[in-house]
């Protein structure tokens, strides 16, 4: 399918802190459609979920969106925590995982709060067990500098990507969340931007972050690999193994 894509979005019903019903769920999809999204990598946090229901929860939510005619393809996939790494078997990952094979990758998330020593532990951890790793909003994370830390330095070195929000771009965050992801967006690569939407007051959002973002000056070149062409070619090319 042609359009953008979403590499970090919760559209599951009734699973985590996103939509809460079936309908909640739809309604954040038409958004997305009308956001030229049309491939979603669904990312539950999978310490909020049992990972033997995903697929089937993830048939049913499919088969709505076809009955009501939303084009929008839903991919398998989650949002880990440092902590839940270790208690995921070879096969959860896989099927968490995204990319072809031989270059497969996770969404890895970045912590709020404390020291980055679990964190650098748990991406160790999957690129030893064969995945390549996408690191959730790390502009958010005081503990990883807002993405400027030697933490990110050494990751981005090992062959990780970066996953920026919407709303830190927006500023939803503060300013200084702001500021730090403009910095990011400006690398010349392995950035994507995602909207990591969770209902209508954390909508899809990528067009308006890609008006902001250029009002602030990013360049044109920039922006589109991060919105337009990026999270596509993780998708087609994933992250091959350092």
């Amino acid at each position: 399918m042609t359009g953008r894509t979403e590499i970090h979005f919760h559209l599951l019903p009734g699973v985590d802190d996103g939509p809460s019903t079936m309908d909640a769920s739809l309604e954040l999809a038409r958004l997305a459609v009308d956001d030229g999204t049309r491939t979603i990598v669904n990312t539950p946090h999978v310490c909020d979920i049992e990972l033997d229901e995903l697929e089937d929860r993830l048939t049913e939510l499919r088969s709505e969106l076809d009955r009501h005619a939303i084009g929008i393809q839903v991919l398998c996939g989650g949002e880990i925590g440092a902590s839940d790494v270790g208690h995921l078997s070879d096969s959860q990952l896989q099927m968490l995982a995204q990319g072809p094979r031989g270059a497969r990758w996770l969404l890895l998330e970045s912590p709020h709060a404390g020291d980055s020593a679990e964190f650098a532990a748990a991406a160790d951890q999957l690129r030893a067990r064969g995945f390549g790793v996408v690191i959730a909003h790390p502009e958010r994370s005081g503990a990883l500098g807002h993405g400027h830390s030697e933490a990110i330095s050494r990751q981005l070195a090992a062959g990780c990507w970066l996953q920026l929000n919407v709303a830190s771009i927006l500023g939803d965050y503060g300013e200084e969340v702001r500021a730090a992801a403009f910095k990011l967006l400006e690398r010349d690569g392995e950035v994507v931007v995602s909207s990591d939407a969770h209902g209508l007051s954390r909508p899809p959002a990528l067009t308006e972050a890609a008006r902001a973002a250029r009002r602030a000056g990013v360049a044109r070149p920039q922006i589109h690999r991060a919105m337009d062409h990026g999270p596509g070619l993780l998708l087609k090319s994933g992250i091959q193994p350092s």
